[in-house]
C-alpha cells in the first residue's frame, strides 16, 4: 500500500540575506558554494567557527532576489548575531525571516504527484527548486520522493488543505525518524559548536564544496578531509529505555566510558527510540555500546544510508 505523509515544520525558521553583496558575503561564510544557488537549484551547508566546528547547518535558496537560510528556529538567533558582526563591512542585509513563511514537509511513494498536484508541477532532482512569488518547493533527495515547501502565510490554509487531500499528516516524530534513517541530523543548541562537519558526515551529504575558495573554518575543515585524522563521526542506533533520551546523553563502551553523544532522537513507540550520534569508530566498531549509567540499555547500530570515504578517517598513500 502506497503511502504519503506531510508535517508541518514549525520548529524551523529562516534567515533572509538580501543586498548587492549578498552572494559574495555569504560565500565567504559558509561551506557550500553560494555561486551554485539559483532560483531553479538549492544547497545544504553549514555555518562553522573559525576553529571549524558546526555552529548551524541548513538548506539554502533563493527566492526572487533573497538567499534565505532555513534552520532550526532555536538556531536563527544566534546565526543571526554572530553573521551580524562582519556583515557591517558589505552591501547587503541580513534578518529573521522566520515569521514570513510556513514550511512543511512531504514525503513518501507518492510525494511527487502531491506536489505535481497541488503546485502544477514539482522539482526534478536533489535540491532541484520551483518557486514563484508565494512558495517555494525544495527538493530533499535525489529520488524525488522528500520534499520541502515554504509558502506564504496567506497561502498556508489553501495549500495546506490541498495536502490534506493527498497525504497524511504526520507529527514530528515521525519527520525525525525519517531524518534520523536519513543519516541527516540539524544541529540544535545543545550540540552547536561542538563539531567539526566531517564529524557529522556533511561532507558525505553535499553540505561542503572543498573547491570553492576560503571561509569561516575552511582550513580546519580541509585539513580534516586531506589528511585522515578523522576518528569519530554520526551513526545512526536504535535503543530501548524507559528513562527519556535526550540530545546530548553521553554513550558508553564496555570497556571505555564516554565514546559519544547523542545529536537526534526520534521516539518511537513505547520505551524505544531512534538517534543519530557521534561515536568514536573504534567504539563502534570493536565493542558493545549502551546508554550512559544504563548498561542494560544496549545501542543497536543500523547502517548508514551512504558510503563514506574511508580515507577521511586513515589517508591511504597512493
Amino acid at each position: 500500500m502506497k503511502q504519503t505523509y506531510f508535517c508541518p515544520l514549525d520548529h524551523f525558521g529562516s534567515l533572509s540575506l538580501s543586498g548587492p553583496d549578498a552572494q559574495k558575503f555569504l560565500q565567504g561564510q559558509i561551506t557550500s558554494d553560494v555561486s551554485k544557488v539559483t532560483q531553479s537549484f538549492g544547497q545544504a551547508g553549514a555555518y562553522c567557527t573559525p576553529k571549524g566546528n558546526v555552529v548551524a547547518n541548513f538548506n539554502l535558496v533563493t527566492h526572487a532576489d533573497t538567499l534565505l537560510m532555513h534552520m532550526p528556529i532555536s538556531m536563527v538567533e544566534s546565526v543571526h548575531k554572530a553573521m551580524s558582526k562582519y556583515i557591517v563591512f558589505s552591501k547587503a542585509h541580513l534578518q529573521d525571516a522566520s515569521n514570513d513563511w510556513s514550511r512543511f514537509e512531504v514525503w513518501g511513494d507518492d510525494a511527487m504527484a502531491c506536489i505535481t498536484n497541488t503546485f502544477g508541477f514539482a522539482p526534478q532532482g536533489q535540491h532541484a527548486c520551483i518557486q514563484d512569488v508565494n512558495y517555494l518547493v525544495w527538493s530533499h533527495d535525489a529520488n524525488n520522493n522528500e520534499f520541502i515547501v515554504y509558502c506564504s502565510l496567506s497561502h498556508k490554509a489553501q495549500i495546506m488543505s490541498q495536502l490534506e487531500q493527498q497525504a497524511s499528516i504526520a507529527d514530528k516524530s515521525a519527520w525525525e525518524a525519517k531524518q534520523i534513517n536519513n543519516g541527516l541530523v540539524y544541529v540544535t543548541p545543545q550540540i552547536s559548536d561542538s563539531y567539526v562537519p566531517q564529524m557529522l558526515n556533511l561532507q558525505a551529504t553535499g553540505s561542503i564544496d572543498f573547491k570553492k575558495g576560503c571561509y569561516t573554518g575552511q582550513e580546519i575543515v580541509a585539513r580534516m578531509q586531506y589528511l585522515g585524522k578523522l576518528k569519530r563521526h554520526l551513526l545512526i542506533g536504535q535503543v530501548t529505555t524507559p528513562v527519556a533520551l535526550e540530545v546530548g546523553q553521553q554513550i558508553d563502551a564496555s570497556k571505555r566510558k564516554n565514546v559519544g553523544r547523542i545529536t537526534s532522537v526520534a521516539s518511537t513507540g513505547a520505551d524505544s527510540y531512534e538517534f543519530t550520534a557521534v561515536v568514536n569508530r573504534t567504539e563502534a566498531q570493536e565493542d558493545t555500546l549502551h546508554l550512559n549509567e544504563q548498561d542494560g540499555a544496549i545501542i543497536n547500530l543500523i547502517p548508514l544510508p551512504y558510503e563514506i570515504d574511508p580515507q577521511v578517517f586513515e589517508r591511504i598513500k597512493l
